[in-house]
């Protein structure tokens, strides 16, 4: 079986990709108290660098108390956490 399409172009509903490699989603615990760290950006720019078609970034945490199992997963709120 030839892999040569996954390094092709790819459009699906409006959604052009340079390539069909996508990265799943994977939740690091990089974000001390909920903010991601210049670690976090790093980390997530070395990956676009490699031409990866799509990065599913990690899970995130609403401003509802089970929602944050982990202190140290990114949250989806606060003025911190939002502007980092």
């Amino acid at each position: 079986m030839s892999t040569d399409s996954l390094f092709q172009p790819f459009t699906f509903k409006g959604l052009t990709l340079p390539n069909r490699v996508v990265m799943a989603p994977m939740t690091r615990s990089k974000s001390p108290g909920g903010v991601p760290t210049a670690d976090v950006a790093a980390y997530y720019a070395r990956r676009a660098g490699a031409d990866v078609g799509l990065i599913i970034t990690e899970g995130t945490g609403v401003a509802r108390p089970v929602a944050l199992n982990d202190p140290n997963i990114p949250r989806f709120h606060g003025q911190t956490e939002l502007a980092a």
